[in-house]
């Protein structure tokens, strides 16, 4: 995923190296998260109103780093380890 393609402050998903991802921008720093609910694996969506990686299918919510607001989910969402080569996002096995 190219760099350009994130805003400042702004939460999207997509896919890096075929691996759903969700990702936040901020203050020149990225999260990247595997975009897949913990509790039983759908896939989340950003809220920008609210800030939050909220899942559709059973209401968790999810702060933009992936730690859980509001369950049924009991543990994070899994944070992905990246590096940026040559304006590209690419995760670390």
């Amino acid at each position: 995923m190219n760099l350009s393609d994130l805003e400042e402050k702004y939460g999207t998903v997509g896919k890096i190296d075929g691996t759903e991802v969700a990702i936040y921008s901020r203050d020149n720093e990225i999260e990247v998260l595997e975009n897949v609910c913990p509790h039983m694996g759908c896939q989340t969506a950003w809220n920008e109103a609210e800030q939050t990686w909220d899942c559709p299918c059973h209401g968790s919510r999810f702060a933009p780093t992936g730690k859980v607001i509001k369950g049924p989910a009991t543990k994070p969402m899994k944070l992905l380890i990246h590096v940026i080569e040559d304006g590209e996002l690419r995760l670390v096995e």
